[in-house]
């Protein structure tokens, strides 16, 4: 989790180390999500997702659930299994479920995804390059449902501004 560091916010924190040459990507995808954990308290899960050239499909780069920060790159979700979904998070950029199960754009992943997952509500929003979706950034919350706060997508957003400033893979 990312802490204070002289006095620094997370967001300030998380700016700090994406902009340092010296990190792996691997280590600039843990701290987005060590980031996220850190300043949205009802996320059980963020994972950080990277799409395809054509925006058909996204790949998951990398799972924090707990303390544990996993690579997770075999895990490819496709635009043709779940076109309500793609279609809101590339139009809207945001998609805000506190009912990810029963969520119009989000109903889709309930068999292949939500219920293995235990996952109940989900709070995704894109991060860009060149005004490009490049990927996405995404919380998730298990066990039960959880309101999404506008504090909570404020915070996000802005998380996703910086990591579009810094993303390489």
């Amino acid at each position: 989790m990312i802490t204070m560091v002289n006095g620094l916010d997370p967001l300030t924190t998380l700016t700090l180390a994406l902009s340092r040459n010296t990190l792996s990507n691997i280590e600039k995808h843990k701290a987005i999500c060590c980031c996220v954990t850190s300043v949205i308290p009802e996320a059980s899960r963020v994972s950080l997702w990277k799409f395809n050239e054509d925006r058909s499909a996204i790949r998951c780069l990398m799972l924090k659930q707990g303390s544990e920060c996993v690579v997770t790159e075999n895990v490819i979700l496709k635009e043709a299994d779940f076109p309500d979904y793609f279609r809101a998070i590339l139009q809207q950029q945001l998609v805000v479920a506190s009912n990810a199960r029963t969520h119009a754009d989000t109903r889709c992943f309930n068999t292949d995804y939500f219920e293995p997952n235990g996952i109940y509500s989900l709070l995704d929003y894109i991060f860009q390059e060149n005004f490009k979706a490049v990927g996405v950034i995404c919380c998730e919350a298990t066990g039960s449902k959880v309101q999404w706060h506008s504090q909570d997508i404020a915070v996000l957003k802005r998380i996703a501004t910086v990591t579009s400033m810094f993303f390489k893979e």
